[in-house]
């Protein structure tokens, strides 16, 4: 019986799962700008290195697996050239094109344009679901906690200050501290980016939804209560967190 097997995962190819020296990145770089391939020597010309230090780069591309090379097709005497082929994906493209595949999804399960309450209720399920599968996979260290070795306040949100900017919601954290105390009593989590926002195209309530759920599955049974205020007038979602059991908002 054959073995079935999927491709190489697409995160493999990312530059910055390659561990590329800065000139490696510079040559990478540079053979994007050739969507049908270029040789060594236009790359060289373009970057003003000799040759052989552009093919010494190339080959350390290759071995990789960031860059193929082929040969062109011969004309006329002489060895026929290689052809050198970026192998990353374009990270906007993709980012862009899985932005329209979820929305897609989503409309087609729900009406994305006046939801009901059960419905956004079981956005903000699918939000903690995914919470929960990140959290089985997650190599983040996780906070230190309290002298039993339990998540506060600030250990938990310092932990989801981390996801959020791992994801590129680039995130910044505002505490206002309590009175003798060392944990905040609450905190104001500005989201200044959102991986579902492309071209300003402004996502559905939907997707803030999941991204609640998400939110308040992230921190566990810290003692903390959040909740998404997407869309602010400065251009940026806010996340609210008072000190509370995570239970009140579910």
């Amino acid at each position: 019986m054959t073995d079935n097997r999927p491709p190489r995962p697409a995160a493999e190819l990312y530059p910055e799962s390659l561990q590329l020296s800065t000139r490696q990145r510079e040559v990478l770089d540079q053979l994007q700008t050739y969507p049908q391939g270029a040789r060594s020597a236009d790359l060289a010309e373009d970057l003003g290195m000799h040759v052989n230090t552009v093919r010494g780069h190339l080959d350390e591309l290759i071995a990789r697996g960031a860059v193929h090379a082929h040969t062109a097709p011969a004309q006329g005497r002489g060895r026929p050239s290689l052809i050198f082929q970026v192998r990353i994906p374009d990270n906007r493209a993709i980012a862009r094109e899985y932005i329209s595949l979820v929305e897609l999804l989503a409309s087609m399960i729900v009406d994305i344009d006046s939801p009901s309450p059960e419905t956004v209720e079981k956005a903000r399920e699918i939000g903690r679901l995914w919470a929960r599968r990140m959290a089985e996979r997650e190599d983040a260290p996780a906070g230190t906690g309290n002298e039993d070795g339990e998540d506060t306040m600030d250990t938990a949100l310092d932990r989801l200050h981390h996801t959020l900017r791992e994801l590129g919601f680039d995130p910044t954290m505002r505490r206002e501290q309590g009175d003798g105390g060392t944990d905040a009593e609450s905190v104001d989590i500005e989201l200044q980016a959102c991986p579902f926002v492309a071209e300003g195209h402004r996502p559905s309530l939907m997707i803030c939804a999941i991204h609640e759920g998400f939110l308040q599955e992230s921190v566990g049974s810290a003692p903390v209560r959040l909740s998404l205020r997407p869309f602010q007038p400065s251009g940026a979602c806010s996340v609210v967190a008072d000190r509370g059991t995570p239970a009140d908002d579910r």
